[in-house]
């Protein structure tokens, strides 16, 4: 039985122009297993995908289907930079972590490309590049000193400044006083590369369980049960990969209390005049700005814009969301006002206290990779390697990705109000900031 069949995806322009699924079932009976791997997103996918690389027995087992949440809503944009630039990072944690953070990030669209390429995946994967928009001047001084300390200690002349006309040229707007590019940062399908990650795993054997929730973890002395409606997992180690969806399972392992999910909203127009297409993103170049209330953008196949930005605070549909978007939209590109919006979708992503995505262990048997902020493509990639690696005993040096630092948020329960606060706050912040 095709499980998959069963479930529906949110009505985005990936789900619409995506590639067919994987057949996968339904768990049903027991299945016994070295890891249980929860989430088939890309995080579980790539921890499943090195892990059989090394030989270690595994099985997913993913609540809806791959890539319902994240994995097949956002951007599609591998970028080679944090939350934080590096200039800032150097301030806060040193040189020598600094460095490794660099070092991680660009291992990470690497290995993302490896994927690809190895199993030969249907995405459109490409090297487009990233501009990181400046909101203001200040901004900009934090982006140029990222490519000082770049070229300085890293000799690393890959990423550039651009200046206004040069941003003009590049992304066909006049609303930025200029942005950091750096050509290595990748752009993919999203939906069609976790179902072509999937499918790969698949034909190798591992197997990819959908349509089949984890109500319940038992642990005992030498295993993990874990218990879905129709059928149960024995493993000796658990990765829990489930991000922004962790608080709708009862897991009881305080690790939703961690992270705050943020729901992200995103429109696609439908195909434009290929002469109004050609002045808009003309080198293919993926476009983030340095809001504290982000916006993003990039030009799809078949001369469609994807515009995305922050959804409603309590994860909820609204028009009022997607009518603020359109007019973020149509701010960055007047000439679109009488564009057509086809294609409008929601989805949540999870954000931590550090603005840095997390993964290590719970406990001696349990794992976990969590809080990507909207920087997943890349990250969630890298953290299946190096979680594979850490269930198999190795010790990983991340920095602050994996410090035991990473606690329960306090207050959890009043994230709501809080995050409406800090909202008005950081939209006050981007007015002010020109």
């Amino acid at each position: 039985m095709d499980a998959a069949k069963l479930i529906n995806h949110p009505d985005s322009v990936w789900a619409a122009t995506a590639n067919r699924r994987p057949e996968l079932p339904l768990l049903k009976g027991d299945v016994e297993t070295e890891v249980a791997i929860i989430g088939g997103g890309y995080s579980g996918l790539s921890t499943a995908h090195h892990l059989s690389k090394s030989g270690v027995d595994c099985v997913v087992i993913e609540a809806n289907d791959v890539g319902w949440g994240a994995s097949g809503r956002n951007g599609g944009m591998a970028v080679l930079r944090y939350k934080n630039g590096y200039s800032t990072l150097v301030a806060q944690y040193g040189e020598e972590v600094a460095t490794r953070l660099y070092q991680l990030v660009l291992e990470a669209v690497d290995t993302l490309e490896s994927i690809v390429r190895e199993y030969n995946i249907d995405c459109d994967f490409a090297r487009y590049g990233h501009i990181t928009a400046a909101n203001g001047r200040k901004n900009l001084a934090m982006l140029q000193a990222d490519v000082d300390w770049l070229s300085r200690n890293r000799k690393d002349n890959a990423a550039s400044m651009l200046d206004r006309d040069q941003m003009r040229e590049q992304v066909g707007t006049s609303v930025y006083p200029g942005g950091y590019l750096d050509p290595r940062s990748a752009g993919i399908h999203p939906l069609n590369y976790a179902r072509g990650l999937a499918a790969g795993l698949s034909r190798k054997g591992i197997p990819i369980y959908v349509g089949s929730p984890v109500d319940s973890i038992k642990r005992e002395r030498t295993s993990i049960t874990l218990a879905t409606p129709a059928g149960r997992v024995h493993a000796k180690k658990l990765v829990i990969t489930t991000n922004a969806y962790t608080d709708l399972m009862p897991l009881e392992i305080n690790l939703g209390r961690r992270i705050v999910p943020v729901s992200t909203s995103v429109l696609a127009t439908a195909p434009l005049a290929p002469e109004l297409a050609s002045r808009i993103l003309a080198g293919g170049r993926l476009v983030t700005d340095t809001r504290h209330l982000v916006n993003y953008f990039r030009m799809l196949p078949g001369n469609r814009l994807l515009y995305g930005g922050r959804g409603d605070i309590t994860g909820k549909e609204s028009p009022d969301i997607y009518r603020g978007l359109h007019k973020a939209l149509i701010r960055t590109f007047p000439s679109l006002s009488g564009a057509a919006i086809e294609f409008r979708w929601s989805g949540k992503v999870a954000v931590t206290l550090d603005d840095f995505p997390h993964f290590g262990s719970l406990e001696e048997r349990i794992f976990y990779a969590i809080g990507y902020g909207g920087r997943g493509v890349a990250l969630t990639n890298l953290f299946g390697k190096l979680l594979a690696r850490m269930v198999q005993g190795e010790a990983i040096a991340a920095g602050p990705l994996n410090s035991a630092r990473f606690e329960p948020i306090p207050l959890h329960r009043w994230r709501i109000p809080g995050m409406q606060a800090v909202a008005g706050y950081y939209w006050l912040l981007d007015k002010l900031e020109r």
